[in-house]
């Protein structure tokens, strides 16, 4: 591992470290170096969120995602539907230490942002699937109860709003609990 300070891995996904060079200019650090994945990674996404957003929950059966937080302060919620497992993280970017998380393929992933203005980048193993091609599932689904941060305003889309429930999805998927 090169730049990395450690690494564990968390029931569904994997949490990784990267020290933080902090100065009185600001910060560098490290927020991918490829010689310390094995997945291939071909195309990064970011998106900018208000406070009370909540994206999600996404995923596939063929997508690998290393999720980080640039800006703000995220709430990260990730459920393996086949081994019914649930992690949630809180992804800041002032912390000292920039967190990532590697979230592997068949796990739902949301987010809801906590401070005023959040940046969340990810980088994909697979190029970028159309909402047409990629699960979705109630962004508030009570078998995997996200306890999404009641205090904020909810800012939800028309899709993580109307998508089906995670029993919805299995049974598509011909997934027995």
């Amino acid at each position: 591992m090169n730049g990395m300070k450690k690494m564990f891995h968390s029931h569904d996904a994997t949490v990784l470290t990267y020290d933080k060079h902090i100065e009185n200019r600001g910060s560098i650090y490290t927020i991918y170096d490829k010689r310390d994945f094995q997945v291939d990674f071909v195309q990064d996404k970011v998106s900018r969120s208000h406070q009370g957003v909540i994206r999600g929950f996404h995923g596939d059966s063929k997508t690998w995602k290393l999720i980080t937080c640039l800006y703000g302060k995220i709430k990260l919620v990730t459920y393996d539907i086949y081994r019914s497992i649930k992690t949630e993280h809180i992804l800041d970017g002032d912390d000292k230490e920039q967190g990532l998380i590697l979230v592997p393929p068949n796990t739902l992933n949301a987010h809801q942002c906590l401070s005023h203005h959040c940046i969340f980048h990810y980088k994909w193993s697979e190029y970028y699937t159309p909402p047409e091609g990629q699960w979705s599932v109630y962004f508030d689904d009570l078998e995997i109860n996200p306890c999404w941060d009641a205090g904020l305003h909810r800012i939800i889309s028309e899709r993580d709003s109307s998508s089906g429930s995670l029993s919805d999805l299995r049974k598509k998927l011909g997934i027995s609990k």
